[in-house]
This record gives structure tokens, sequence and C-alpha cells, in this order.
């Protein structure tokens, strides 16, 4: 998490007249502090930065991430996190998913339960067009 938030252009916002690029763009370059424009950010939405930070913070670091036949839950966030909610498209089938987290943990999901059975190994495939609610608690 902390080398995520150092990436996120969100938290560079108090520097934007040094910056001077959008607050939310991922930009190509930023000048080094030999430069006379330290911290000027130039060229935005010319890197794939932007696909990678969403794949990193779904798949990693909400742990959400498909497998071969199930979709697999793992989180991995900081431990004042007690929970959050994702809604996931996979296969043509939408899961609303909950995560809780009462033992304030970083990682480590103790249940899984889909539509209110309980699962192992990750959340099976289930039939396109239909919805699904998962439940996970993490400990």
């Amino acid at each position: 998490m902390k080398f995520y938030n150092a990436l996120l252009p969100y938290n560079q916002n108090d520097e934007i007249e040094i910056r001077q690029a959008e607050p939310y763009a991922y930009c190509q370059f930023i000048m080094g502090k030999d430069h006379t424009a330290f911290g000027r950010a130039r060229h935005p939405f010319m890197t794939g930065t932007g696909g990678w930070a969403y794949f990193a913070a779904t798949r990693f670091l909400l742990g959400i991430r498909p497998d071969f036949d199930r979709l697999l839950v793992d989180p991995c966030i900081p431990n004042d996190w007690k929970e959050f909610d994702v809604t996931r498209v996979w296969r043509g089938t939408e899961y609303q998913i909950h995560v809780t987290n009462p033992s304030g943990v970083s990682k480590g999901v103790k249940s899984i339960e889909l539509d209110g059975h309980e699962v192992t190994g990750g959340i099976p495939v289930q039939a396109a067009g239909t919805q699904h609610q998962v439940s996970v608690v993490m400990g």
C-alpha cells in the first residue's frame, strides 16, 4: 500500500503548481532533482500506468482475480480497513462481493460464502447472466 500510494497522482495534488499536470493522470515522466523544472510532470496519458494501477489495485490489493475455473478472493489490505465492497463481472456473471476484516489483518481469508453457502478454494464459475452475493471474512 505504501508504494501504491506513493505512485497515485491524487497523492501528489499538494504539489500541483510544481507538477503542472492533471491531478488524476499518470505521466510518462517527472523531471528529476537536477533539472531546473524539478517535479514537473509531462506527457500524461501516454503510458500504460493507469491500466496497470487498476490491475494491481483490483487483483492484488483487493485480491479479486480470475483463475482458470474459479474467481479467487485473497485481499492484501491495510489492517485498519474493516470492510469493502466490490462488484465484479466475470465470464458474464455479476458477483457482489462484501469483504469484512473483523480481526484487523492485512492478509488471510477465514471463510467465503457464495449465496449463503460456504465454498473453499475460490468461487466456482456460475452461469452467465446471473447475479450472486459473495461474503468474505478475513482472519
